[in-house]
């Protein structure tokens, strides 16, 4: 029976060293503006997340306290990038009416000649 419950605890320590990685992996990656990165690693982190807070977290009070307060640096780096990003698509949005306000024009000096 000890060995067994050794090799659980053993298990979950893994899980949570894992999920731990994957938490401090992410800030880096939202410090870095890899935003993309970012989306890969907690689509990746979501499934370890459930598993190491299935049971809930009575027993892993601190494990929960760290990771949502790296979450919060990196929810808090996301956001200061969000308006920037906006812009971003907002210029993307308005070439897209230019390029086809352009084309109409062509199309109709070109139909006049």
């Amino acid at each position: 029976m000890g060995y067994i419950h050794t090799m659980n605890t053993a298990i979950k320590s893994s899980l949570a060293e894992q999920l731990m990685t994957f938490t401090r992996e992410m800030l880096l990656s939202a410090q870095a503006g890899d935003w993309e990165k970012l989306t890969g690693l907690e689509k990746a982190r979501l499934p370890l997340l459930n598993k190491v807070f299935s049971q809930g977290i009575a027993d892993k009070v601190e494990l929960a306290r760290e990771v949502l307060s790296i979450d919060e640096k990196t929810k808090s780096l996301a956001e200061a990038e969000m308006p920037v990003i906006q812009n971003e698509l907002l210029k993307i949005k308005n070439s897209g009416k230019a390029s086809a306000a352009y084309q109409a024009i062509q199309g109709f000096t070109s139909s006049n000649k």
